[in-house]
């Protein structure tokens, strides 16, 4: 039996035969390819990654990548993974799925054999034509060249600065994005560094080219390079003649924060975008989603798989590309579906970020001293944002005064290459490791001067003028060190985890956080409401009168100990019981039904306008005072939050009680004003279904 007929087998049979991730990858890189239609759709699988162990492994899916950055390819279907921050190592992936080391394993800048050799957040790969494995070693500001028997030798180190991505051009030489020097250079066989374009911060076409923090590069056959303008949000091209011209920008629908550009042999372009998408640019300078939409992770059609953050990517075939996965640990296959259906099943898995390995260790306080306490002001859940444009809050706000240093709550690498994002706005932001730190001066005292730290470093306009402030990836910080200050929203948001999903930070246990005040409800604050919108209000016997479907609303707030009086938070959890006449729960109510629980920040843009009734919000977004109107027939589970209705034309006519369940993350529940006294008529009343 040859590979090539694997095809003509089903499914089943290759997982007996070899088990799932065998069957899968023989049937990925040996099955004959069918023609590629025009316009091809795309369906996404998950080829590697998602397990636990980062030893070699002969299961593609058993390993676990920390920071899978960079991606190339051999002619003979080997894919080379960089995996960056935390792990510093080169893997192989056989043609076969079994992951091996190349290269690496501690940070370090050492040449020789694996597995002494030593990289410091390794990002971009390319593979020569002589097998050799170039990496675009960033926390070592060098190009290292991987041989074909795996020894480590440094090729060029001198003038560079975090370069992240490179290509092997028709010549052999090795085009790199210097990424922090914001200009793109060529590496030759002897080391020497010659510029080719950029050299300096900006955003101009022509000649006198300038990029902003460039991360990938992709030449064609014809010389040009492509060039992954990350800062600028832009993929640029440089003309064999040096010149350089914009093909293709964001919007504000579709903004675009290219990571990686990958140039097919056709000529076709595909960018690795990092708000979850992977697009093709057309010839004409179009752009089409060929893949994803937003941040997450799904497997499935083109539109309906989801990516965290695409930072490399490869073409293998004419319509199959691979794709790191970075932030979900992942190596994807995007591929036209006419060449992927029918396939054997991957193994199921979800990525989740690693709540309890990063719980081993308490989170500190982003102010002196670190041990806290200070007074919080804000919690996950809370509404934001105005009428219509209703947000969710995704971490935690601690007080402080405009100038206070903030300092860094976790040891941490800074993995992304463009950490500090809004400069100079109140939402100007770091993200160091899982933790985003929001509404400070990043790297700036609190008159705007930069801090005595060099591994911030201020952009500059031609005219002297503060433009942005830099964070190379792969920096590393120290809990307690200084990263910045309070800026004018007298504040410090800490996020923590994925973007997108972010979790609660108070589970991860404040030192000196101490909540024993019960969380209150608003007298007359629970209340049934119908379609419109409207409260029933008609009463029979001091009871409201309800009937058929209908939404349950509670006005509730919460504060922990040295808030001040004025202060309102968010609750934790929320939920509902139903009683009889006689105070006895109904039947599936024998416990208050917990409907809604705030341990991560939910994915859905709409969560807000399900959780909340109308006039929610604080007084930043125009609201007159805080309030938070629950409804807690909603649900918000694992993130995930769902309409819901109480249907009362499920229950026997007669009288009833709600009984509110509201909570803080300490265990506190609200006792007063918890319950609402209703009547379900026998007869048909006041009707207003959802």
């Amino acid at each position: 039996m040859s590979v090539r007929r694997l095809g003509a087998f089903s499914a089943a049979a290759l997982v007996v035969m070899l088990g799932a991730a065998g069957a899968l990858w023989l049937w990925i890189f040996h099955e004959p390819q069918r023609p590629l239609e025009p316009g091809w759709e795309a369906a996404v699988i998950t080829i590697a990654g998602g397990g636990v162990s980062d030893s070699a492994r002969q299961d593609p899916y058993a390993i676990r990548f920390s920071d899978p950055f960079g991606i190339a390819s051999a002619a003979d279907g080997t894919i080379y993974l960089a995996d960056g921050v935390g792990a510093h190592r080169i893997y192989r992936i056989s043609p076969a799925g079994v992951v091996t080391t190349l290269a690496g394993s501690d940070p370090g800048f050492v040449d020789g054999r694996s597995p002494n050799a030593r990289f410091s957040a390794p990002s971009g790969l390319a593979v020569g034509a002589d097998g050799a494995v170039y990496v675009a070693d960033t926390g070592n500001d060098a190009i290292r060249r991987i041989s074909p028997d795996g020894t480590v030798t440094t090729i060029a180190a001198a003038g560079l600065n975090g370069p992240v991505g490179l290509a092997v051009d028709s010549r052999g030489r090795i085009v790199v994005a210097d990424t922090y020097n914001d200009r793109i250079v060529a590496v030759g066989a002897d080391g020497a560094v010659t510029p080719i374009a950029g050299g300096g911060p900006g955003f101009e076409d022509g000649g006198n080219a300038r990029f902003d923090t460039p991360c990938g590069v992709s030449v064609d056959a014809a010389g040009s390079i492509y060039v992954a303008d990350s800062g600028n949000g832009a993929v640029r091209l440089i003309s064999p003649d040096r010149i350089v011209s914009t093909i293709a920008t964001g919007s504000v629908d579709a903004p675009l924060r290219p990571l990686a550009v990958a140039v097919a042999a056709d000529g076709s372009v595909f960018v690795a975008d990092a708000g979850g998408r992977v697009v093709e640019i057309t010839a004409n300078g179009g752009q089409r989603t060929v893949a994803g939409s937003r941040r997450g992770f799904a497997d499935g059609a083109g539109p309906d798989a989801l990516f965290r953050t695409p930072s490399g990517i490869a073409v293998t075939a004419p319509g199959r590309l691979i794709v790191a996965d970075r932030r979900n640990g992942v190596v994807r296959l995007v591929a036209a579906r006419s060449q992927l259906e029918p396939r054997p099943p991957a193994p199921p898995f979800h990525p989740r970020f690693d709540a309890q390995a990063f719980d081993r260790t308490p989170l500190l306080w982003p102010f002196a001293p670190v041990e806290g306490p200070f007074e919080v002001t804000g919690t996950l859940g809370e509404p934001r944002g105005a009428e219509g444009a209703e947000r969710l809050h995704a971490g935690l706000d601690v007080h402080a005064p405009e100038g206070t240093p903030v300092r860094i709550v976790r040891d941490g690498v800074s993995d992304d290459p463009l950490a500090a994002t809004d400069f100079g706005s109140l939402s100007e932001s770091v993200r160091i490791g899982p933790v985003a730190y929001v509404h400070l001066r990043v790297g700036r005292d609190a008159r705007g001067r930069s801090q005595d730290d060099e591994r911030f470093v201020v952009t500059r306009s031609e005219a002297g003028e503060a433009t942005g402030v830099r964070l190379k990836r792969g920096s590393r910080f120290a809990s307690g060190e200084v990263i910045g200050t309070v800026n004018r929203f007298y504040h410090a948001h800490l996020n923590v985890g994925w973007p997108g999903e972010e979790l609660n930070p108070l589970r991860f246990r404040l030192p000196g956080f101490e909540d024993t005040v019960p969380p209150a409800i608003v007298r007359g604050g629970v209340r049934v409401i119908g379609a419109d919108g409207l409260p029933f209000t008609r009463r029979e016997r001091r009871r409201i009168v309800v009937q058929g479907r209908v939404r349950v609303v509670v006005d509730a707030w919460d504060q922990v100990n040295g808030n001040q009086p004025r202060r309102r938070l968010g609750l934790y959890r929320l939920g509902y019981q139903v009683l009889d006449a006689a105070g006895v729960p109904l039947a599936g109510f024998e416990e208050p039904l917990e409907t809604i629980r705030f341990d991560r920040h939910p994915t859905a843009a709409s969560a807000a306008r399900i959780i909340y009734a109308s006039g929610s919000g604080i007084p930043v977004y125009g609201r007159r005072s805080t309030r938070f109107l629950y409804v807690v027939t909603s649900t918000l589970h694992n993130g995930v939050a769902a309409d819901g209705v109480l249907d009362t034309k499920s229950l026997v006519p007669g009288d009833y009680t709600i009984r509110i369940l509201a909570a803080d993350i300490s265990g506190n529940e609200a006792i007063s004003n918890r319950d609402l006294a209703i009547t379900v008529p026998g007869t048909p009343a006041q009707e207003r279904d959802p």
